[in-house]
This record gives C-alpha cells, structure tokens and sequence, in this order.
C-alpha cells in the first residue's frame, strides 16, 4: 500500500484569495496495474546524469550511457499518466506536472496536489518555473503561483486576466528573466513585473502582444518561449519568430525555416537554439538556421529533445523516443501498448488477453509485451472477440470484420459476408460491436445500407452468413452494442432503445423469431439512448444508458432503473458480471462495483484508486486469473483478483491471503470457490466463531463482532450441492 498525502487545490478563479482543502487519501496501488503507450512524448529533460521523459503514458526514467529504462505509471504513485513536464529546482527538489496534479518527488514517493477548477474539474498542468521558494505554474485556465514550503506545499495565488485577452486562458510556458515573467498562452504572449505577484491580479499591470496588433501571430496561439543571444524568441501555431525592439518600435521577426511550422518547444543547448515543431527540429545559431534530418523518423512531428554526451534524444508528438545523431536514428520502445485510447478489451477461456485501439489496430498481451495482430486491421478497431478455434475477430470503424488465426488473416466487407457499407460509402464498413456464443458470431454493421444492421457468422463455417433487419422488426441500422443467452440475442441502438430477438435453437432458420423492441414509452427502459447491452449469469438483461442503468424484470415485465451513488454516472458505458454475479459498471466519469452478497455499491476514480482515467470504454475479466481488465482513453487498468483463480470444485477452495494479516479495517479474507457456498469458521477446540456467505468477506471479527484474537483457525465450507471444502487459517493481528 502507498500512503500519500495528497493537498487538494481548489483553484477557484473568480475569488482573490484561495485556501487549499488538505485530506488524506490512501490508494492501494499493490492491487492495480497499469499498461500504456509512451508514444505522445511531451517534453524531454537531462539531469543527475538521467534522461526525465514526460509522455500522456507515464514517465520513462533512461539511463542514456546504458539505455536501462525504468517506467512509472499512475500505479507507482503518480496518480496520473498524463504528463506534461518535469523540473528539478534550486534546492534540488523534483516537481512533475500533469493532468490534474502537481507531483513532489520525495525519495521513491511523490507528494500530489491536486487541482481543480470552480466548476470542480481537474486541471491540466502544462509546464513549470522555478522561483526561489516558489513555483509558477501554466494550467489550462491560467496561471497558479504555489508556495513549497507554506504548509508543506500551497497555492499563493490565481491569475486568469491577462490585459485584454479573453480570461482564463490556458498557459503552455513560462519563462523568468529577472523580476520579469514571460507567459505564452492559448490567447497570445503576455509579459508583466512579477516583483509585487499580488498586482498580478489586475488585467491593467500585463501587457500583451496577439493578432489584433501583431499580424505575425496569427491564430493568437503562442506555445514555446526561449531566451538566446539577447533576444526573446516565441513559437506559435505558424512559425517561430523573435521579438525586436529598436527604438519603441516593437516587432516578430520570423526565423526562417523550411516551412510553416507548429512550435512545440524550443531549449537552448551548446550555445545553439533548437526548435522542435510538426514540420521539423531547427537549429538556430550565429551563422544562421540549419534544419535537422529527418530522414530517420516516420513524421515530422517533434515534441521536444536533449543533447546529452552519447547524443541526442528526441520525443515524438505521436511516434515515441529517438536516440542518435546526424541521419541515424532508432526507436526507443518500451514494450507498452500500441496507443493510450483503447476502445475494446478481451479475455478469453484460455487465459488469453488482446485489446483494441482507436489509431493502431489490434494487438494480443503475451510474455509480459503487447504484439500487434499479424494483419494490417488498420485504424478504428473498435471490437474483439476470440472464437474457440483460437481465432481472433476484430470489428473496425470502416474497415469491416477481421479474422486473424496463425498464419491465417480474412477480411470480410460487403463482397464476401452479409456485411453492408454506409450510405455515403458503401466500401466503408462499420462493424460496432461483436457477441459470440461459442458457435455463432453476432456483429453489429453500423448503419447497413441494406437495412440489416445484425449479422451472424457460424464459427464451424465462416462462408455461412445470415443478417437481420427491418423485415426482422428492427427499424435502425444505428445499432452499437451486442450480447447473447442462449436462443435470446440483445441489441443496443443509439436513440431506438433495445432490440431483444428471439432466434431458436436455429439462428440461420427465421420460421421461430421474435423480435420485441424495448423503449422508454413501453417498457420504461431508462433512456433510448443506449451504450451497452449485457446478460447476467442467470440470463437477466442489464442496459447502460445515457441516463442510467436499467435492470429487467420477468415478474412485472417491464425494466427497474437502478439508484447509482451520487455523483457517479448517470451515462453507463460498459458492463461486466464476474463468477460471483458482482456487476462491474464503467461509466464516463469512474468505475463501480455492486456486491451482490453485501448489496452495496463501490465506487473507484482516478483519485482513489489505479484506474489510467475515469473514462470506461472497455470492460473483461480473465476467468482463469479473476483479473479485471478495464480499458480507458489513457491505457488499460487491471484491478487483481482479491480472490485468487477461481474454482467450482469445494475440494480445492482456500482462504485468500494466508496467514491473514490484520493491520487496519480494510483488511480482509476471501474465498475461490465461484458458487453458493456457506463459510463456517472454528478454533482448534471446535468453537465456532463465524458463520458467513462465502461471497462476503470475513473481516476478522466473530459472530458478535469483536474481534477475533490472533492464532490457528479451521474452515469449512458447504456448497449448495452439499460438496465440503476445508482448510487451516493462520490470523495474525498487527
């Protein structure tokens, strides 16, 4: 467990004096994992004879001399992914700033300050200066001046009015001259005398340089400063240029590059300027400016770099870390995902795990590394599943279904399947979400031409199609989600509600369907807005909609909206039930579990637990390790199993952790055995101290609830078959 304080920094803009609110949180980060891309490098840094790598993935830590690597994520107590830049101060101190929070590294531990706006949404923290006992800091909605040491760590002060920029815009680098700071921002380039920061809070006392009297910045957008050879030079969305002043005449003078470029950064080393920007990196020097190569990169979006004596390292908007010289460069990887925005997650019977990508495809998690599929799916893969023949389906946004086993790769469209394009594109294919059943496949076609948004595929013979549709009973092609029973198929749709069909023992013979659409006007579902259609263990359908989750009932034949906790929700973007029928809901804004045995729900955040973002976009569990696989806009998350691999077999349960160690409330024991079951558990002389259902947890306690003293205990458990189980508990209390 990583105990941290965490010092929540309320940043509201439109008071004059702010008090952070100052909480304690502690995270168990031991139970999650996190994997990610560091391929979107924001800034690059050197020092203690270390390369410091800010990426939207995590922080890489290289030792440039023997390219060890160490990477840190939001599981190592970060808290976030998504970087943005890193600084070591006068003192020596580190800070690293980042989505919603500024870090202090500590030793192996980071110190986080978490920032909000009024509205009580986090902030993204862009870069950082140094100022003695001070830290000025760019955010997204303006500037923060933050004090190291008042109170372990503060907010001075708040500045969102810069002379006659609109307020609140965002601040992408800071730059101290003096008692002079420098701010470039989404509105233009402000300068003012930070000697008396408390008359930083008048728009009066800042003057600005944007369009409206400089031409030169078109689009307002400034994004890099750097001071060289006397001058200022400033980097926007269309060059980068420096600032002359002769005689009262103020103007930008462009530096001339190959082309219209995009400032991302520009760093002054060996007396040389370097800009790195989407058209190339520049080299500003005395005798002129010289483009780099980049003949050894895929693009020519550069993000940052650094100069170090084995050579020179460069991060990609998109494409990752470089390391070499001249025209030779090569790729750093660091064995992660093929991007950060996952969009589907898969776990199958076997143990084995793949996922999706908005940008990249598809690839499968083996040996601890993540491997792109052996065809080229292409951008938009949207849906997977595996198939029992150990073949791999992927469903994409324009590029149709994929079959990929060995050696073995298909694509089916509209020439080989029963498969339609869009309207607009009748070759643009938009598979959208996919169900198997072990010998079907059932695929939504988004928007089918034909009217036959649904198709099934037979697993045993993938020449065999048959799609369903308007003469089906189902009146949209705008269909989104998927899921099966037995002979009972459910269809999520974005503004029509559930299509539930019936389809037989015989899904290729129509002669026995039924189709019933279910709405909010006939079967009170929550909303016709729907996200995602899921079926319990017990055959129950469970929809996530925009407004809510809806549960159906048989008894009174219509759907109970389920009460979520404050403040999660109401969109339900995914749904996932575990052996133990505990619902897993991902929703736009955190994740929650119900326990079905205690009736209660738990809510995780980016704030209290492991998750890569509160963004849910994929849900799986792993039915041979009981892991949770929860795929998000920022990497995926895997919550551990607090129960071990599972079993049906009482014969082999155990108790989980053994010897069950007790240091505070929050410490429990569990039990694998993923059925009904009653827990009994006695001392050495036979005394029964508890009795409890092998879903809840025992806490340690007995059946009076005291706690239990620390020794040997014994349990038995009886399932419902009348199968026993038995074991020896070592409880230790600390």
């Amino acid at each position: 467990m990583v105990k941290r304080k965490v010092y929540k920094v309320v940043a509201t803009l439109l008071i004059l004096s702010v008090f952070p609110l100052v909480s304690v949180l502690a995270v168990q980060y031991s139970n999650w994992r996190t994997f990610t891309s560091t391929a979107q490098v924001r800034y690059v840094d050197y020092f203690d004879d270390t390369l410091h790598v800010m990426t939207s993935g995590g922080y890489l830590k290289i030792d440039p001399s023997t390219l060890e690597m160490t990477k840190i994520t939001n599981d190592d107590g970060l808290g976030t992914n998504d970087l943005y830049y890193i600084l070591k101060d006068s003192s020596g101190e580190e800070w690293l700033a980042g989505y919603g929070r500024l870090l202090r590294k500590s030793g192996d531990e980071y110190r986080p300050y978490v920032f909000f706006d009024r509205n009580n949404n986090l902030l993204s923290l862009y870069c950082l200066a140094d100022d003695s006992n001070q830290l000025w800091i760019g955010t997204s909605a303006g500037l923060a001046l933050f004090s190291k040491n008042v109170d372990g760590g503060q907010i001075e002060d708040l500045y969102s009015r810069f002379g006659d920029f609109n307020p609140e815009p965002a601040v992408y680098d800071i730059l101290i001259m003096g008692d002079t700071i420098w701010i470039a921002t989404s509105s233009g380039l402000a300068v003012a005398d930070k000697s008396r920061p408390d008359l930083l809070k008048s728009f009066v006392n800042w003057k600005t340089f944007n369009s409206s009297n400089f031409p030169e910045l078109i689009y307002d957008t400034v994004s890099a400063l750097a001071y060289y050879h006397n001058q200022l030079y400033v980097g926007t969305k269309k060059g980068a240029y420096y600032l002359s002043i002769t005689d009262g005449d103020t103007s930008f003078v462009r530096v001339p590059t190959r082309a219209t470029i995009r400032v991302n950064h520009m760093r002054v080393m060996s007396d040389k300027l370097y800009i790195y920007a989407t058209g190339g990196y520049f080299i500003v020097s005395e005798s002129g400016t010289a483009w780099g190569d980049i003949t050894s990169f895929p693009n020519a979006g550069f993000a940052g770099g650094y100069f170090v004596p084995e050579g020179h390292w460069i991060g990609m908007q998109y494409n990752g870390l470089y390391y070499g010289e001249g025209a030779n460069f090569s790729k750093i990887d660091d064995g992660g995902l093929l991007s950060n925005d996952v969009t589907a997650v898969y776990a199958d019977d076997s143990g084995r795990v793949g996922a999706c990508f908005r940008s990249y495809g598809a690839a499968k998690y083996e040996n601890g590394l993540w491997t792109p599929l052996t065809m080229n799916i292409g951008s938009g893969a949207v849906a997977v599943v595996n198939d029992k023949n150990d073949g791999t389906w992927v469903g994409t946004w324009g590029n149709g279904l994929n079959y990929v086993n060995g050696d073995t790769s298909i694509n089916y469209d509209e020439t080989n399947s029963t498969l339609r394009g869009v309207l607009e594109g009748p070759s643009y294919v938009v598979v959208s979400a996919l169900a198997t059943d072990g010998r079907y496949l059932y695929i939504d076609c988004y928007r089918a031409l034909d009217g036959n948004p649904v198709s099934i595929v037979d697993l045993n013979n993938r020449t065999r199609w048959i799609s369903f549709g308007i003469g089906d009973g189902i009146t949209t092609d705008q269909v989104n989600s998927i899921d099966v029973y037995g002979n009972n198929v459910a269809i999520g749709t974005d503004y029509s509600g559930v299509y539930y069909l019936y389809l037989g023992d015989d899904p290729f013979s129509k002669g026995d369907d039924s189709t019933v659409n279910f709405r909010e006007d006939n079967f009170w579902l929550g909303s016709n807005n729907v996200n995602t259609v899921r079926f319990d263990n017990d055959g129950v359908l469970w929809v996530g909609t925009k407004y809510g989750l809806s549960r159906y009932d048989d008894g009174i034949e219509r759907f109970v909206n389920i009460v979520l906790p404050d403040g999660f929700g109401p969109e339900v973007t995914h749904l996932f039930f575990d052996r133990r029928d505990n619902i897993w809901i991902g929703a736009r804004n955190g994740l929650a579990r119900y326990d079905a045995a205690k009736h209660s729900i738990e809510v995780f955040n980016i704030l209290n637990s492991g998750l890569a973002d509160n963004l849910i976009t994929a849900l799986s569990i792993n039915p041979i390790t009981n892991d949770l696989w929860i795929g998000t806009p920022s990497g995926i998350s895997v919550l551990k199993s607090n129960i071990g691999t599972p079993t049906t077999d009482a014969a082999k349960v155990i108790a989980f952790p053994n010897p069950f160690i007790i240091r505070s409330s929050n410490d429990v024991l569990t039990f694998n055995y993923q059925g009904n079951a009653t827990v009994r558990i006695f001392t050495p002389t036979g005394d029964q101290v508890r009795e409890l259902d092998v879903n809840i947890p025992w806490d340690g306690t007995n059946q009076e609830g005291k706690k239990a003293v620390s020794g040997v205990y014994f349990f038995l458990l009886t399932a419902s078959d009348g199968a026993i189980g038995k074991g020896k508990i070592l409880l230790v209390r600390q």
